[in-house]
């Protein structure tokens, strides 16, 4: 808690609320309060939105797909043309819903605390009117544990309701006697605070095998997991809320893990001792200028009771102006910053280093001015250090999203009929964002690589082409680069394509073949072989002039 602190004061103070207390204060009214006056360089919460915007835009952009679904046993290039056709459909549909929802704003605070503190919860629930509704709890009001396997699975709040809230989200009859009462009474009561409590766990008994009622807490109906509501300090037979989930309703997402720790290390962690030394290098470098601008004075004692003033176009009236009196500088202050702000600079280098601001930059340009290959080639290291956090997203953020959207879509029926040949077939996701991409970049790269070669050696020995099957180099390439199906032709096509393109060969040749004895015919009766006969007429023994004494 300690450290989520100075995250919160030094990095991004406006987020956690609640972290400088124990637990969330109800009825303290701080809202339109200062909330934080310790940032006097703001170079580390800059360089923490940069890297919040460039993994989300990268890896869950809004603007371009960033997800395909394929079959989970093989390729989706190597997938029957209707089950393609659906992918697509499905893919279409869950990128509509996400759109329309408040998803990608959730998303774009998660990234936010991912960064940040490391560890950043999000909460989708069904909703009537959007299908899917996003939660993103504060640092500070959240408590996660992990299972044996490290997974985390167990989220609980304490966070502040109003009592107007409270009766709205769960319905008067369910609320506790105190709330009820504050509810009847109207007025201001409808606006005091409250703290509840949340909790999302496996729906496992509560109760040790042996006792009675040994399925004690377990939401009926099947569910996996089940939900909690209720109000923190208040007696109640019942909670106020108690619902169950066929799927993981939470994800955490965490930077790095540490062992069996439920809780995620981040690159906020990492660059807040440069943070904390570029504010006090600040705190100096603005008390060095402002003792140059206005320096400490010195005044004669009888001076003490009359006006005085070191403004300009002031003027301070003196009896007797001399060296002893009047008002001088305490002493001359010529401070060197110059050393100082060489410091800053190297400091906020380090910080933006940190948060990988120059990688983000480069990859803004892929598409436009670079391919991934390049920028893989470029920031090899980066993504390197960046590649386990890559992987570690797609497990525990990019994964549980898609297949909770799609569970939810398919509990609604917003899901389009299942072809027949994806019966019984289960299914699997591929990443498509701009550092899924460059991640791949080494494998395409190699492919590149050997059709230079092969095009190299096919100049000088063209049986060497003969063991390279360019239909199959097509298709693995176009899959690694996330390729359409729908662009490359089907082999069935490619084959009538290729027997007319044959044909047409065949037909130019035949006509190359008569056109070249045609063209010999011409010339050969062109050649006077003497006789008045030309060489055709010789070699066919017809036409010429008569024979001498014929009739």
């Amino acid at each position: 808690m300690q450290h989520f602190s100075l995250l919160e004061t030094y990095i991004l103070p406006r987020r956690g609320i609640f972290i400088n207390s124990a637990q969330p204060t109800p009825n303290v009214m701080i809202r339109g309060m200062a909330i934080n006056q310790n940032i006097l360089d703001p170079t580390g919460t800059y360089a923490m939105r940069r890297c919040a915007a460039g993994l989300m835009s990268n890896e869950m952009s809004p603007s371009r797909q960033w997800f395909k679904l394929k079959p989970a046993l093989f390729e989706r290039e190597n997938a029957p043309s209707d089950a393609v056709a659906w992918f697509e459909e499905v893919e279409a549909r869950m990128t509509t819903i996400m759109g329309r929802s408040n998803f990608y704003q959730e998303a774009a605070q998660m990234f936010e605390d991912l960064v940040t503190f490391g560890t950043a919860p999000v909460i989708i629930y069904e909703d009537d009117v959007d299908l899917i509704r996003c939660y993103t709890p504060c640092p500070g009001e959240y408590m996660v544990s992990s299972s044996s396997a490290n997974r985390v699975e167990v989220l609980a709040r304490l966070f502040i309701m109003t009592v107007s809230a409270i009766v709205e989200m769960f319905g008067l009859e369910n609320c506790p006697p105190e709330v009820q009462s504050q509810w009847y009474d109207k007025g201001g009561a409808l606006e005091v605070e409250r703290l509840v409590c949340h909790i999302i766990e496996p729906n496992m008994p509560i109760s040790t095998p042996g006792m009675e009622g040994e399925d004690a807490g377990v939401v009926p109906g099947g569910f996996a997991w089940r939900e909690a509501y209720w109000c923190w300090g208040l007696n109640s037979e019942f909670p106020m809320s108690l619902a169950g989930f066929h799927d993981q309703p939470h994800i955490v997402p965490r930077w790095a893990v540490t062992s069996n720790d439920a809780y995620g290390r981040s690159v906020g962690m990492d660059v807040l001792p440069d943070i904390l030394q570029l504010q006090v290098e600040s705190s100096r470098k603005a008390e060095a200028i402002e003792k140059m601008v206005r320096p400490p004075m010195l005044a004669s004692v009888d001076m003490k009771n009359e006006p005085s003033s070191i403004l300009p176009g002031k003027i301070t009236y003196v009896q007797a102006l001399s060296p002893e009196k009047g008002m001088r500088p305490a002493y001359t202050v010529n401070p060197e910053i110059r050393e100082l702000m060489e410091d800053i600079k190297e400091i906020q280098v380090r910080i933006q280093t940190g948060f990988f601001s120059d990688l983000f930059a480069m990859l803004e340009q892929v598409g436009r001015q670079m391919t991934a290959y390049e920028v893989a080639a470029r920031n090899q290291e980066k993504l390197q250090v960046l590649g386990p956090v890559v992987e570690r997203l797609q497990n525990e953020c990019l994964a549980p999203v898609v297949k909770r959207i799609f569970r939810i879509m398919e509990r609604k029926g917003v899901l389009p009929p299942l072809p027949p040949s994806l019966h019984g077939v289960p299914l699997g996701i591929e990443y498509v964002g701009i550092l899924a991409l460059a991640q791949k970049a080494a494998k395409t790269a190699s492919l590149e690589r050997f059709a230079e070669i092969m095009g190299q050696m096919g100049q000088t020995d063209p049986t060497v082409s003969d063991l390279w099957d360019k239909d199959a180099w097509t298709a693995e390439y176009a899959g690694d680069l996330f390729i359409s199906k729908s662009i490359l032709r089907d082999p069935k096509v490619v084959a009538v394509i290729r027997a007319q393109r044959a044909k047409q060969m065949q037909a130019q040749q035949a006509l190359g073949a008569a056109g070249a004895a045609s063209q010999i015919g011409k010339n050969m009766s062109d050649i006077d072989v003497g006789g008045g006969m030309n060489a055709v007429q010789a070699m066919t023994g017809l036409g010429g002039a008569t024979p001498a004494g014929s009739a």
